[in-house]
């Protein structure tokens, strides 16, 4: 059975090979080792802290196959600001008219703004070959953890998928413009920001213009907003929680963001607290989400088969199952719909 839980010390080789195979424009995902352990040691202490609102809480999952092997990870920030504004680019309209000349054009730009700062982020879905089939769980994992506190995470969420590149690695949205203010290549840029989009060098050296998209080459033009192929998963995944594509774009390659309010998303949406029953044999059920209850080190989700008895509001769950999640008679868990 698959489990998702808080990543731990023990974790940062395995987290290490899965960043050593993750292609190089998985941006969100910490690749050094430096950057794993800091990723971990925030969510230690995270999950340690009493939360009433969201701040700079960061939370690193990982997913366990049968065999306890680390297959994949994730992560989500409870804000996106947490080191400063979060910056993108919005599509926006701007008009020019002239009376005298009868001549009226709407011309599209990218503003430079800071507007999903706010937000708590998805972000870094990495699985291995072969372990596809779990990223599903893994990434509403996340939303499980937002569900067992939801003080600790904002009401609307993001998430910025990689956008189209060169088999070369080379970005025809950041060669038309990051590259003339930053003055190195692509993979260079995000190696300098570690991937964030909040960090001071983009306040000191992206334009604060609007970016007037007319004036773009075309191979620029035709990826903004576009989906890198590898990142169709995770899109779907997405797309099917209830992510939506809208105004915004990465600011690096110009790949989309997905947003969505907590209101809107199938899992939060879904989410209800139940208690376990006395252990039954393993038979055929309801396959559900099922989480542990509670925002802490010890939390645990997977998908299993499930007896749901919303009127005794409890949950039956096989003997394997509690095992899996740490839980057994009496104690709370939160289940959502497959």
């Amino acid at each position: 059975m698959w489990i998702a839980r808080p990543a731990a010390d023990d974790d940062v080789p395995s987290l290490m090979a899965l960043a050593e195979m993750a292609p190089p424009h998985v941006h969100t995902l910490p690749r050094t080792h430096d950057a794993i352990e800091e990723a971990i040691a925030h969510t230690r202490e995270a999950l340690a802290r009493l939360v009433d609102a969201p701040a700079d809480e960061h939370y690193q999952l990982v997913l366990e196959d049968d065999t306890g092997a680390i297959v994949g990870t994730a992560a989500i920030a409870a804000t996106a600001g947490s080191a400063g504004a979060y910056f993108s680019y919005r599509n926006d309209v701007v008009h020019h008219v002239s009376r005298d000349l009868r001549i009226a054009n709407n011309v599209h730009v990218l503003t430079l703004n800071s507007d999903l700062t706010a937000h708590s982020q998805l972000s870094g879905l990495q699985v291995s070959s072969g372990h596809a089939a779990a990223a599903t769980l893994l990434s509403r994992a996340r939303l499980m953890l937002a569900a067992a506190d939801r003080r600790r995470f904002a009401d609307s969420f993001f998430a910025c998928l990689p956008g189209q590149t060169f088999s070369d690695h080379t970005s025809p949205f950041w060669d038309a413009i990051g590259r003339k203010f930053f003055n190195m290549d692509y993979l260079s840029a995000e190696r300098a920001v570690r991937g964030a989009r909040n960090g001071t060098l983009i306040v000191e050296l992206m334009p604060h213009y609007p970016v007037y998209v007319p004036l773009l080459p075309e191979a620029a033009c035709e990826v903004i907003g576009q989906l890198h192929p590898a990142a169709s998963t995770a899109f779907d995944i997405l797309a099917g929680e209830g992510f939506e594509v809208d105004r915004y774009v990465d600011i690096f390659d110009g790949g989309p963001v997905l947003e969505a309010h907590a209101s809107r998303l199938r899992t939060l949406s879904t989410t209800r607290t139940l208690t376990v029953a006395e252990a039954v044999d393993s038979r055929p059920g309801e396959t559900c989400l099922i989480a542990t209850a509670t925002a802490t080190q010890a939390f645990r989700c997977a998908m299993a088969p499930a007896t749901v008895e919303l009127d005794r509001g409890r949950i039956l769950l096989s003997a394997a199952t509690q095992d899996a999640l740490h839980v057994g008679t009496g104690d709370a868990v939160i289940v959502a719909s497959a």
